[in-house]
């Protein structure tokens, strides 16, 4: 039986070769014809044979031969010219041998024989025409036996070998608790004796030997090889005769040659015995001898041959033979000399003898070939293949993209060449854009390998010939095709099997396709190399679909996480034996995670680990099949496996649903990566391989394989791993997984001969199933991922009177993983339209995601309405990413207030019907029964006589309300709503408005005239008066500024001395340097300042014009000129800005003070000086000047409401600054209108104002502003008052739906702006509809899963238009965030006050955990309507989860079965899963897992695709919840082991219990029945009867016959009393009483008792189980029983 092989740990040591290319003997422009020859022989082709060729006109000199890559001497019956028609081309054929194996091994010595091929027998020769000459020949000599002057030679020196061929070796190994191989040919590899083992010598019998007594000593050659880690000596002998003994130790080998050995030792004449003994102590202990030649003196008999090989030494004279005994039938043999190329006719003038007189030689060691000519002994050849060999020199047949593969593998079922379309699909640009080449093997075997057929040299050669000469250097080889292990071909070649399976050769055993590529004495491969383990051109075909969609993801430009993230997912997984290896292995495994979620590769780990002590567990967990249904990148196995199966073992791959994500396997174990046994069943029955079963899955599975061909161990796979997932995640990152492979094994010293042995095999078996130019998640940059289902916002449905609210956003890179620091932003877009930014900061680039978390406070006055959050990653666009389009995303919400809103009419609508209704909708729309009030009155106060209230008690949604009067023409009306408090109390109303005007001519549209609605206009410096109600323009705040100093010393340039309004310097300098008072006069309207002429006005100086032009200068030194600025100061009228500065020097002598000045009211009068006209306009302190300083006033004249101000300079050195702030009414000002709208067609814009001044110049103008969906203005009409009646139909409503005013007012000379009345907009106004669902509405909070949620609620059109066929949105976000679109056909054009009602029933299984119904009645606008506030529902319903198992019964043949009992060969097995859900049947196959553990360790699991395996769905109907299998296997075995391993789940996902349904059952293939017992014995009542019966079928009569101890039968038992019978143990359901056959009572006492059966018509044989000792209690099959009543 297979085991599941442990892992183990431990080093060791090997070493190298090298070799050159095979090809080299074909001429490329010659044909050849191939012919076959297996066995030794002299062969013809004959000249018809030829003329089939089209060779009959060939001379006879050009024909060539060649084998092996050798030229083959010939005989041709003519020499010269063509052929005669009875002529014929003569060759001595030799099957095939080992030479062309020697270049395999790792050092060629290891070589023991050359004598065998260890692949086939069967050698390839090809003849071809070649007329330049050189051809070989063999000449007829001259046989001048009637010449012959010499002796008969009485001896010559035979050579008898035996070449063993008992087994194929497989030579060295360590033991690390099992036997490990390397893939190299080793030492002792090859065919060979049976072991041989302490105390059984390996003899070896020669006959017929006709040993020359008197001739020289004899020789013995002989090859062996130790073949266990032990110390022994060899011993080898002639009869008892020891010629050598020494030792042989652990895996050491003799290849020895021993001379000298006296005749003596040959105790016959005919005979000879050699032995081979193994003298260790050790009785396990073994060695295999590989050949044995003994070279001998015999004489010249040939013992009835009819072909003869033997050697002559140099003879000066020559030799003269007579052959004995040489079957020659009644034609004269030939000789050849093979040494001379002679050829001789042998002189049979005597009957029973061959003569030979050959001339002198001086060839040391001659060799001949004697041979019947015999027509029955000369093998004519017949069949040939013609061939006419591919050039790989020559540019046009090379490729950097190599599939080597079969023609068997060329037609598929469809009739179409996968194998071509493969090469097609990569040389694509989709597939790379390579330039391919597909390579037939038997192209490279006939080429590489001689036609050695499955010589791994045809590949092995070809590729380093292809490395080394190709000008297009080949990037990858592709083997497609299956391989097998050559030593299971070798002895499996015959079946017509083999070569089905053995379609593209592997290297050596354990199997290697990475030597096939490296270099000999190296593990490196020239070129990276993978297989497909296919048979069939299908397989082909699923593996190209595979490839096709795995790289079309890749390449995608869809950058979505469905699309791209799977590809960075990993799943890890541990499948030791106990918790130690757990540990040990689990270890490993964390270390490659640490790896792949590092850069670049940036990956997500999850971990599983075995945990059940079975010795395998199926990892069915509802999170493998989540992952693996939704796309694994990479999943990493460590732990025990086999070739079929995994300890902790996947699901069959068509159990998952992965179409397009297909993981790449590396699975680190024992022989998982075989796939190259030879197995019958693999070509029957589709029997694959763990790796087969994965890779060519069509549709599913994986997309590679990495294992290990032999057993694994575990700190080599360590180191292995180690360094691919390095090359995988960063160091190779984005490159093929060949090339990652080849630098893995550079890396690991694949170059090195003296490498370890455990490193090496290692290297060497650890295999690529799959393409080696695929490439595992290679993504060129980065790319973070915002999508809408990873911004969680908390609770759903948010309330105002919340404080907060919570948002959790995830974010992932489903690019590459770099190191960098990136921005992460959250904004929020108030229902006003206003942003705010809620969080940015940075946070480090993620490999694979991040998230942040937050809570959000709610102010009720800001927050109610529809929300936006925009969760933005990379928010400065700082990485460059495969795309910048998926970094943000925008999260729509409500906050809600339990409240009621106005509907219908619209705000500022217009209507014309006296008597319209009133409609409002609460925000909640499936709020239970309140009262809603509404207030209507001529006043937003709602305190006029006239108001009218109105309550309604309903469930929420759409509410109606009559106000229950007509209205009046031209009249404003204000409605509000509100949800009546439960205080009653009037600041507990919230209260909700809208208005409308009643035009009883007027058609439909919207006005906005009252105060209240214009109140509602956006204005921008003007207002609406509260008192006056006017329009008025607003304040505008200026300030002045002057900027002063002593000149020079406190500055002297422009920028130390200037005066400005409003940071708008209109003086800049001066014009004097001293003694100056300058003016800046500025009008308080205009705010525009004086400017000064030259010369100066009311007498100041003369302006030196530029930037001081607005500068009144005036020289303070003279009492003239200081009257001069007393008169200017005079001149400024009333209100007038006056801002005054001072110019003066440092020197105090050369200045003129304030008392100066003020001494002029001596010349004036009192009080009249500019001192006094200063001071009087509030220079108070104008006194301070009496000293160099410089000072600043600013005033405003006459106006005691203005605050002047003042301020001087400290000294002569620093600056003063003053400022002075002022205010003036505006001049100019806008009033935007709301949004109107939104419209189906646009009709009129009207517009009426008045001005408040007579004979104004008012000049307003109106602009028509557009507004198109995306909220964007465009100014469609600028009007201006004397157009205040405007046509507007002309306007696409449907590309601007909104229209907005926008009025510019503006007066600069009375200040008073013009006075708007109202404007109106004329147009059809779209529908309105609303949720209703106080006319219906069903939901339901909470339900079981698989339980139907009966959905459904009405809509209503409120308005006076109909809707079109209506758009219903409906979605169900899940408990995991992810929204699932229902798909809702569109709807009935719903007309004026007509409802529509949607229902829709939910299937709850899919839906566990809480979940949102999101529905929308005309969504995104989908047809203008007014308002969508009212149109959509969320509402949660709870999905309580399936949290009980399902229960599994097993029974075989009706009954349930212990551990290990037998059952029959051919048994029904009836598996029934059970579930208590009443809803949610069990129908699905995929529910169930069933798989059988055979006596090998394989795996097999069961489908549903035959008929020996068939599922019963339940039927709910039934009142039960039961689903069945009926297995009906077919077993055979004299006693083996079975397992039956069962899996169920519920449609929950549930599994049935948390390990699997395990029992083990033994299979007796042979019909018997063991002693049958009566249980209980004695017994007082009754008794019944114990026995097993085995095979398949249960007797077909069987009878118990109870006997009184005198032999009389009181009772006989049928098998129809028994009851129901089966294969295994019985214990009866009839119990004997006691009675007799007429129910009569026996007596007390001892009876006997024996059973008679028998099947088609046989009696059956007696099974006696291990253990079973009851023999005792029976004599002559009778058995006894005591009845004691």
């Amino acid at each position: 039986m297979k085991k599941l092989i442990a892992i183990f740990f431990i080093f060791i040591t090997a070493a190298g070769y090298c070799q050159t290319y095979s090809n080299s003997w074909i001429d490329y422009s010659k044909t050849y014809y191939k012919f076959k020859v297996a066995n030794n022989g002299l062969y013809h082709i004959t000249q018809a044979t030829l003329t089939s060729l089209g060779l009959e006109n060939t001379p006879a000199e050009q024909f060539q031969l060649w084998r092996n890559g050798q030229q083959v001497t010939l005989y041709t019956s003519v020499p010269t010219g063509p052929l005669p028609s009875n002529g014929y081309i003569e060759f001595w054929g030799q099957m095939n041998d080992g030479k062309p194996d020697t270049k395999l091994y790792r050092v060629a010595d290891y070589q023991l024989s050359d004598h065998y091929s260890l692949l086939t027998d069967t050698a390839a020769f090809f003849l071809t025409v070649n007329p330049s000459g050189s051809n070989l020949r063999y000449s007829d000599d001259t046989n001048n036996v009637a010449g012959n002057t010499l002796a008969p030679e009485p001896y010559f020196m035979n050579v008898r070998g035996s070449y063993f061929k008992d087994k194929l070796n497989p030579g060295y190994f360590l033991n690390p608790g099992t036997y490990v191989y390397s893939s190299s040919y080793d030492i002792g590899e090859g065919w060979t004796s049976q072991d041989v083992i302490p105390g059984r010598p390996y003899s070896v019998n020669l006959t017929n030997i006709n040993l020359y007594r008197n001739g020289p000593s004899a020789t013995l050659k002989f090859g062996a090889a130790g073949n266990a880690i032990n110390y022994r000596n060899i011993k080898v002998s002639i009869y008892n005769t020891v010629v050598d003994s020494e030792s042989m130790d652990l895996f050491s080998y003799l290849k020895k040659e021993i001379d000298s050995i006296p005749i003596s030792a040959f105790l016959d004449l005919s005979n000879l015995q050699i032995n081979f003994e193994n003298t260790s102590t050790i009785s396990t202990d073994r060695f295999v001898v590989a050949f044995d030649e003994i070279t001998y003196p015999s004489t010249f008999n040939f013992n009835n041959q009819t072909d003869f090989y033997f050697q002559l030494p140099a003879s000066n004279a020559g030799n003269y033979l007579v052959i004995n005994n040489f079957n020659y039938g009644n034609t004269a043999p030939v000789l050849f000399d093979l040494t001379s190329n002679k050829r001789y006719m042998g002189d049979i003038s005597t009957p029973g003898q061959v003569k030979f007189a050959l001339p002198a030689s001086s060839v040391t060691l001659r060799k001949f070939q004697l041979s019947s000519e015999a027509s029955s002994i000369v093998k004519n050849v017949s069949s040939f293949e013609k061939r006419n060999f591919v050039n790989y020199g020559l540019a046009a047949n090379q490729g950097n993209y190599l599939i080597i593969s079969n023609p068997l593998l060329y037609t598929s079922a469809n009739g179409g060449n996968n194998v071509d379309l493969y090469s097609k699909y990569r040389s694509s640009a989709a597939g790379g854009g390579y330039n391919t080449k597909i390579i037939d093997i038997n192209e490279l075997v006939d080429q590489f390998a001689y036609g050695i057929k499955k010589h791994p040299a045809s590949i092995k050669d070809f590729i380093q010939y292809a490395s080394a000469t190709f000008s297009i250097k080949p990037k990858y080889v592709f083997l497609i095709g299956k391989g097998i292990e050559y030593d299971q071909y070798a002895v499996n070649q015959s079946s017509i099997y083999a070569d089905k399976l053995n379609l593209v050769p592997t290297f050596g055993y354990p199997a290697s396709d990475v030597l096939l590529s490296s270099p000999y004495g190296s593990i490196i491969p020239s070129v990276p190399i993978g297989r497909l383990s296919a048979i069939s051109g299908d397989e082909v075909g699923n593996y190209l679909q595979k490839i096709q969609e795995y790289e079309q993801t890749q390449t995608s430009t869809t950058q979505t996480l469905d699309n791209k993230l799977w590809m960075k997912k990993v799943v890890s997984i541990v499948g030791g034996s106990d918790s130690s290896e757990n540990a040990q292995f689990g270890y490993f495994e964390s270390l490659y995670k640490d790896i792949l979620q590092d850069t670049l590769f940036g990956g997500n780990v999850e971990s599983f680990s075995k945990q059940s002590s079975a010795a395998v567990q199926l990892a069915s967990g509802v999170r493998i099949t989540q992952l693996m249904n939704s796309g694994v990148g990479i999943l990493s196995y460590f732990g025990h496996s086999s070739a079929s199966t995994l300890a902790f073992n996947l699901s069959d791959p068509t159990d998952y649903n992965n179409t397009g994500k297909y993981p790449f396997f590396v699975v680190s174990g024992c022989t998982a990566g075989n796939n190259y046994f030879y197995d019958t069943l693999r070509a029957t029955q589709d029997n694959l391989s763990i790796s087969e079963n994965y890779v060519l899955a069509k549709e599913r599975g994986s997309i590679g394989f990495l294992a290990d061909t032999h057993f694994g161990i575990g700190p080599f796979l360590n180191n292995y791993n180690l360094q691919m997932y390095n090359q995988i995640s960063s160091v190779n990152y984005g490159n093929s997984v060949g090339n990652d492979m080849q630098n893995t094994i550079k890396n690991l010293g694949g170059a090195n001969p003296s490498l370890d042995f455990f490193s090496r095999m290692h290297l060497e078996e650890l295999a690529l199933h799959g393409d080696p130019a695929l490439v595992v998640n290679p993504q060129p940059k980065p790319d973070y991922v915002m999508e809408d289902q990873n911004v969680l916002i908390n609770p759903q449905y948010i309330s105002v009177s919340a404080n907060t609210f919570s948002l959790k956003a995830i974010t992932y890179n489903i690019g590459r993983a770099i190191n960098d620091s990136i921005t992460f932003e959250v904004k929020r877009t108030y229902p006003n339209g206003s942003t705010d930014i809620l969080l940015r900061k940075r946070i480090v680039a993620p490999y694979y995601s991040d998230s942040i978390s937050m809570n959000i406070p709610i102010i009720s006055t800001r927050d109610k309405g529809l929300n936006k959050i925009t969760v933005t990653i990379d928010a400065d666009n700082e990485v460059n990413e495969m795309s910048e389009s998926n970094n943000s995303i925008t999260k729509q919400f409500f906050i809600y207030e339990d409240e009621v809103s106005p509907d219908y009419p619209a705000d500022y609508a217009i209507i014309n019907i006296a008597n319209q209704k009133l409609y409002a909708s609460t925000s909640n729309p499936t709020v239970t029964t309140n009262d809603y009030v509404m207030e209507i009155d001529t006043t937003a106060l709602f305190n006029s006589s006239i108001k009218i209230t109105k309550t309604v008690n309903q469930k929420g949604g759409v509410i109606e309300f009559d106000p229950g009067f007509s209205y009046t023409d031209n009249t404003v009306y204000y409605w509000r709503v509100a949800q009546k408090p439960v205080s009653n109390a009037a600041q507990d109303y919230h209260w909700n408005g809208s208005s409308f005007i009643y035009l009883k001519n007027s058609s439909e549209g919207v006005n906005q005239s009252h105060y209240y609605q214009q109140l509602a206009s956006d204005t921008l410096d003007i207002k609406l008066d509260s008192a006056s109600r006017l329009w008025k323009f607003s304040s505008v705040l200026n300030y002045f500024e002057i900027k002063n100093t002593v000149f020079p010393s406190g500055g002297a340039t422009e920028s130390d001395c200037y005066v400005g309004i409003n940071n708008y310097n209109f003086s800049k300098g001066i014009c004097y340097a001293s003694n100056n008072l300058i003016f800046n006069v500025v009008d308080p309207v205009t705010l525009k300042p004086w400017f000064d002429q030259n010369p100066g006005l009311s007498g100041s100086l003369p302006s030196c014009g530029g930037d001081r032009a607005a500068n009144f200068a005036f020289n303070t030194t003279t009492q003239k000129d200081r009257q001069a600025a007393m008169r200017f100061m005079d001149s400024i009228p009333d209100n007038y800005i006056v801002m005054v500065r001072n110019i003066s020097g440092p020197d105090d002598s050369q200045n003129v003070y304030a008392n100066v000045w003020e001494s002029d009211t001596t010349a004036f009068g009192h009080g009249n000086s500019l001192y006094n006209s200063l001071k009087n306009q509030g220079f108070v302190l104008i006194d301070s000047f009496y000293r160099a300083r410089a000072f600043s006033f600013i005033y405003q004249k006459n106006n005691p409401g203005f605050n002047p101000v003042f301020e001087f300079t400290k000294s002569t050195t620093d600056q003063v600054d003053l400022k002075k702030n002022f205010i003036t009414p505006d001049t100019l000002g806008y009033i935007t209108s709301p949004k109107f709208g939104p419209a189906v067609s646009w009709k009129e814009m009207h517009w009426r104002g008045t001005s408040l001044e007579t004979n104004s110049t008012d000049n307003p103008t109106v602009q028509i502003i557009g507004v198109d969906t995306a909220g964007n203005n465009t100014i469609l009409y600028n009007v201006n008052k004397s157009q205040q009646d405007v046509d507007i139909s002309s306007v696409s409503a449907s590309k601007y739906p909104y229209i907005q005013l926008k009025m510019r007012n503006a007066d600069s000379i009375t200040l008073t702006p013009y006075q708007l009345t109202y404007w109106r907009l004329n147009y059809v106004t779209p529908p309105e509809g609303a949720l209703s669902p106080n006319i219906f509405f069903t939901s339901k909070d909470s339900l079981d899963l698989g339980d139907i949620l009966h959905f459904g609620i009405s809509f209503k059109n409120i308005s006076i238009h109909a809707f079109d066929s209506l758009k219903v949105q409906l979605v169900i976000t899940d408990s995991k965030n992810v929204a699932h679109i229902i798909p809702i056909p569109r709807q009935k054009p719903l007309i004026s006050g007509d409802t529509l009602t949607i229902k829709y029933d939910i299937d709850t299984k899919n839906y566990p955990g809480l979940n949102t119904i999101y529905v929308n009645f005309n969504p995104n606008y989908d047809q203008p309507e007014q308002y969508l506030f009212n149109n959509f529902l969320y509402t949660n319903f709870y999905v309580r989860t399936d949290q009980y198992n399902p229960l599994l019964d097993v029974t075989f043949d009706g009954v349930h079965i212990l551990n290990d009992d037998i059952v029959s060969a051919r048994p029904h097995i009836i598996v029934k899963l059970k579930d208590e859900s009443k809803s949610r049947a069990l129908n699905d196959t995929s529910l169930l897992s069933v798989q059988i553990q055979y006596p090998d360790g394989s795996l097999r699991t069961y489908h549903f695709d035959n008929d020996t395996m068939k599922f019963t769905p339940a039927n709910l109907a039934s009142g039960e919840n039961t689903a069945t299998i009926d297995l009906s296997p077919s077993f055979t075995g004299d006693d083996d082991d079975y397992q039956l391993i069962v899996s169920g789940k519920d449609a929950s996902g549930n599994p049935a219990g948390n390990l699997n349904y395990r029992v083990g059952f033994r299979v007796i293939s042979k019909p018997m029945i063991s002693n049958l017992l009566n249980y209980p014995n004695p017994f007082t009542t009754s008794t019944a009867f114990v026995f097993t019966i085995t095979g398949s079928e249960i007797p077909q009569n069987m009878r118990i016959q109870i006997l009184t101890i005198t032999g009389k039968i009181i009772r006989e038992i049928t098998e129809n009393e028994l009851g129901p019978l089966h294969i295994g143990r019985n214990i009866t359901d009839f119990k004997w009483d006691g009675s007799d056959m007429y129910g009569q009572k026996v007596a007390n006492g001892v009876y006997l008792y024996r059973v008679l059966t028998n099947l088609n018509g046989k009696s059956m044989d007696k099974f006696t189980d291990q253990g079973d000792n009851t023999d005792k209690y029976f004599t002559k099959g009778y058995g006894k029983m005591y009845f004691m009543r």
